[in-house]
């Protein structure tokens, strides 16, 4: 039942990328000569995650307008394809002295910082989630990734959505808006993007163990210490 599921995950994913898999398929034959199956499949997770975090950057901007540091000269659109054509390690002045990308994502929820907090909860995020992956964009068979990394990224995500649910402001305010507040209707499309997010790391680590016979250490997300993951 566990492969099934994992083989269910894995075909969802393979339809929503077809489209961008087709053109590697006419532009990459000879180097996929060099990859295994298990290569194309992180290839194909980490697209998917890449792409959901995309779309939880446009329902963030969406959500909270003010916080775009770049909204007088672009639209939504051209921010966040700007963020996300740049290279992970994109080297933010404001990130500089940031030696660890979890540490980005609090900086996004402290109470004290003026910048954008929305950039800073998804770069956090991007470069945590890329080093889930080693720091890699392409696998190839002498390529590996550590399973266990991908599984502290699922729980990181984890402990990110419940600091972004949480984390108030001195009037008892959200610092980025995202699900509802009390006198709305209940919006629940960001908790079922976030958790594909945490799904797709799992699976991929998943698979990763059964293909190598490690053993996953599985921890408990507690509210009482969020402490981030390492990578």
């Amino acid at each position: 039942m566990r492969w099934f599921s994992i083989l269910l995950c894995s075909v969802w994913l393979l339809t929503g990328c077809a489209s961008s898999h087709s053109t590697q398929n006419n532009n990459g034959g000879i180097s996929r000569l060099a990859k295994s199956d298990v290569d194309e499949v992180i290839e194909i997770h980490q697209k998917a995650v890449m792409r959901d975090l995309k779309k939880l950057m446009v329902k963030l901007y969406k959500r909270n307008p003010n916080l775009r540091y770049d909204r007088e000269i672009r639209t939504i659109k051209e921010s966040v394809d700007l963020t996300f054509s740049r290279r992970f390690d994109f080297n933010y002045p404001e990130y500089k002295t940031i030696k660890r990308p979890t540490d980005i994502v609090r900086l996004a929820l402290d109470e004290h910082y003026q910048g954008d907090r929305v950039l800073s909860f998804i770069v956090g995020l991007r470069k945590m989630l890329m080093a889930s992956y080693d720091n890699h964009s392409e696998f190839f068979y002498l390529t590996s990734i550590d399973q266990q990394k991908l599984y502290n990224s699922a729980r990181n995500i984890e402990i990110a959505a419940w600091l972004l649910a949480k984390n108030n402001d001195k009037d008892g305010n959200l610092l980025i808006l995202s699900d509802s507040v009390s006198d709305e209707t209940r919006n629940l499309s960001y908790q079922r993007l976030i958790g594909r997010m945490i799904a797709t790391q799992d699976n991929l680590a998943l698979i990763i163990s059964q293909k190598t016979g490690r053993i996953l250490k599985t921890f408990v997300v507690r509210a009482a210490s969020l402490v981030f993951l390492p990578i």
